[in-house]
């Protein structure tokens, strides 16, 4: 989160306040799966949510008259502390007509704001919760009808799906988001006492009173906070200057970003345009890693900017001052934006059409090449640990990896968790449609095509992105008859090209820096003024 002063909002709200806590225990298969915390009066449902090998969560559903949640509010905090520490997302989702709006923030950083297209009627919620259940189990009981389907947005991922109930007038309701059924058993007041799957896997168990104390969740405490818009401004004495810019598509939205323009260069300038790595992301690339939260472009900006080298960045589409819908786009459809803020620079008379690069992180550094095949006419393309392997191989790795390292699994229970991985995956790779083309996309047939200029850089030490596909990258480049293909790879850098010696992405909320390498900006930078002086000729 970010404090500035009267930018900030705060409020505490003490569960005494509320009434009396309760609590719901879910055992999977045998296991303390998580545990949630409760307190609910007419008008509101406060969460405190402790999950096996994730952070304390805080929930809070506003209610309406009719027993509907019409906003929520999230907070997310870092595996391994508590309430007290500084969370890592804090977020607002609400519904309004048939759009969801979002407000997002990641660590210290700058809110963002994301708009979603849903059901008019759908309830905002975050999922694995039962207390929230329970809060639309009466609502849907009210309907007077024995099945209901009630509409959901999920702020987890954006998607808007369907929460249906049968057997409503019992004491034994069925519940069912998307595929996996559970059964729930209520008393006459509507209040769910147990429940469970149907393979008996799951197990859900309710406390109250004074037992909830012995469960060992803190204290139910939610501070609201809304930060203030981002500042893209230049810092004060540097060599360049930051301007507001609005880019236009052919999608029926435009993109909001910052063009920074070095003040003392004579002629057309050459320019670099900045592509985000996955999920909902600012143009700064923004997230809630180290003290302060890491900028991975706007440090890029900054370092091109005092060499003489424009920048375009902007927020992706659905955040910030961008419009369109992100959760609904793929891969494919960010290509297409970066491509119209490619047209859009080739319509600046300060912009030398000859030397637009790119430069990506992540899926960023997957989407360049893309890009590149359409635009083969520019100067270079930059991958800061972008990917070789499919969608599906990349996920399936970085679960075996976090299951391998999970040292509270037994050696049975490991073995057992690593081979329900694919299924997992499967499943998975269902639910959106940016997972659907990521699972399925080969980067290296996009590769082999590419004769564009690549600087490949890569992090010795991440596991995210190993270090073995930059390899594959350069090779298959090269192999399609690229001539023009550097790599470099760093020693004891992370994903984010930050130093963190193993890069367990388990550790990110550990780290010490919020910096990129200064190694790595300094390669980045000379290899582009390289590049822009050969595209000049």
């Amino acid at each position: 989160m970010r404090r500035c002063g009267s930018a900030v909002v705060a409020m505490t709200i003490a569960a005494s306040s509320l009434g009396a806590q309760s609590a719901f225990v879910q055992m999977v298969r045998g296991d303390t799966a998580a545990i949630e915390q409760f307190v609910r009066s007419a008008t509101r449902l406060d969460v405190t949510l402790m999950a096996k090998g994730a952070g304390p969560q805080l929930l809070r559903n506003e209610i309406s008259a009719d027993g509907r949640m019409t906003v929520l509010s999230l907070r997310l905090y870092p595996p391994g502390t508590t309430t007290a520490a500084s969370p890592v997302l804090d977020a607002r989702a609400s519904v309004t007509g048939d759009t969801a709006i979002a407000i997002i923030t990641r660590g210290t950083g700058p809110s963002q704001t994301q708009r979603i297209p849903t059901k008019a009627t759908a309830q905002p919620i975050a999922t694995g919760t039962i207390a929230v259940i329970e809060v639309m189990l009466g609502a849907a009981r009210r309907t007077g009808s024995n099945t209901a389907a009630m509409p959901v947005f999920s702020i987890a991922n954006g998607a808007t799906v369907d929460m249906t109930f049968t057997d409503l007038q019992s004491d034994s309701v069925t519940v069912r988001v998307g595929a996996s059924p559970i059964w729930l058993k209520t008393d006459g007041t509507g209040r769910i006492l147990r429940g469970g799957n149907s393979s008996g896997t799951l197990v859900i168990s309710r406390v109250d009173g004074a037992a909830v104390a012995k469960l060992g969740v803190p204290a139910l405490e939610f501070t609201e906070i809304r930060a203030s818009k981002p500042d893209y401004a230049a810092p004060d004495g540097a060599p360049y200057t930051a301007e507001a810019v609005t880019i236009p598509t052919t999608f029926g939205h435009s993109l909001g970003g910052t063009f920074t323009k070095p003040a003392k260069v004579a002629g057309l300038l050459p320019v670099v345009i900045s592509i985000t790595g996955s999920g909902p992301q600012d143009r700064d690339e923004y997230i809630g890693l180290g003290p302060k939260g890491y900028r991975l472009f706007r440090q890029v900006a900054d370092t091109l900017g005092r060499r003489g080298i424009a920048m375009l960045r902007y927020d992706d589409r659905g955040v910030g001052e961008s419009g369109g819908n992100h959760a609904a786009a793929t891969s494919r459809d960010f290509a297409n934006d970066v491509r119209a803020a490619i047209a859009y620079l080739r319509t600046r008379r300060d912009i030398d059409p000859r030397r637009i690069m790119l430069v990506g992180h992540s899926e960023g550094g997957m989407i360049a090449p893309m890009v590149a095949l359409d635009e083969p006419q520019l100067a270079g393309i930059v991958l800061m640990a972008g990917t070789a392997r499919t969608g599906r191989q990349i996920i399936e790795f970085q679960n075996k990896y976090a299951i391998e390292r999970d040292t509270t699994l037994s050696p049975a229970r490991r073995a057992e968790r690593l081979a329900q991985v694919p299924s997992a995956v499967d499943s998975v790779l269902k639910t959106a449609p940016w997972l659907r083309f990521f699972g399925d996309y080969d980067p290296t047939a996009t590769a082999k095509r590419v004769k564009t200029p690549v600087l490949i850089l890569q992090g010795s030490d991440d596991q995210q992105v190993i270090a073995s596909e930059a390899t594959m990258l350069a090779r298959t480049f090269r192999s399609g008859g690229n001539r023009d293909v550097t790599m470099r790879v760093f020693p004891a850098l992370n994903h984010f090209f930050v130093h963190q010696p193993g890069g367990d992405p388990a550790g990110y909320a550990t780290l010490v820096t919020d910096l990129a390498s200064a190694e790595v900006l300094g390669v980045l930078t000379e290899w582009v003024v390289t590049h822009a002086s050969r595209s000049s000729r």
